[in-house]
């Protein structure tokens, strides 16, 4: 009776929490407000600029911004073409562009990247025999540790995100500091080998 009850609260807590999410803008709105954006610079030589793709939107990390989310989206301006990270607010039923540099996308949580990691060394090993003889590929499907992801950086051409990773392997005295790869897709995150 106790548990059923406990899971009954927790059930109606989580769904409660998800109704009050914050709400992401669509790729319609976010263009909306590039579009906003270029309108309000009146350039002597326009250039056409477009969202071309979103990967995916989430709330911005720092507190400081906390009534702003980041979106990871894919841009053409004219010949140049890339993968960009643009802060955006909701000032009533629009979304508005933010003016701020070096917005920052957050990466997979670390017990989100090192079950990506596992999965692909799984696989890797499944697809070629012999990787399981190698202690790197050992390491990675069973004992390696993700500790820590802290900064991502959009890579402009292919938009994964970078991510400065610290890593530990049971055995070893430090701890391994090392850049790692992630795409974001519609299933969730991907881990991107070297």
């Amino acid at each position: 009776m106790r548990l059923t009850t406990i899971a009954l609260t927790a059930t109606t807590l989580f769904a409660s929490l998800s109704l009050h999410a914050a709400p992401m803008p669509t790729q319609e709105q976010i263009n909306a407000a590039v579009q906003a954006g270029v309108a309000k610079q009146k350039s002597s030589v326009p250039i056409p600029v477009k969202v071309t793709s979103l990967l995916g939107c989430q709330q911005a990390q720092e507190p400081e911004f906390k009534d702003q989310v980041v979106c990871l989206v894919g841009m053409s301006a004219g010949m140049r073409d890339g993968f960009t990270v643009l802060p955006l607010r909701q000032e009533g039923d629009s979304w508005v562009g933010v003016e701020r540099k070096h917005a920052k996308f957050a990466g997979p949580a670390p017990a989100e990247a090192q079950a990506l990691i596992r999965a692909w060394a799984k696989q890797e090993v499944a697809n070629n025999p012999e990787l399981a003889k190698d202690q790197q590929m050992q390491e990675a499907q069973t004992t390696m540790q993700v500790k820590a992801i802290n900064d991502c950086d959009v890579n402009r051409k292919t938009g994964y995100l970078e991510c400065a990773t610290v890593l530990s392997v049971p055995g070893r005295p430090d701890d391994i500091q090392t850049e790692l790869k992630f795409a974001l897709e519609k299933a969730g995150w991907r881990y991107v080998p070297r």
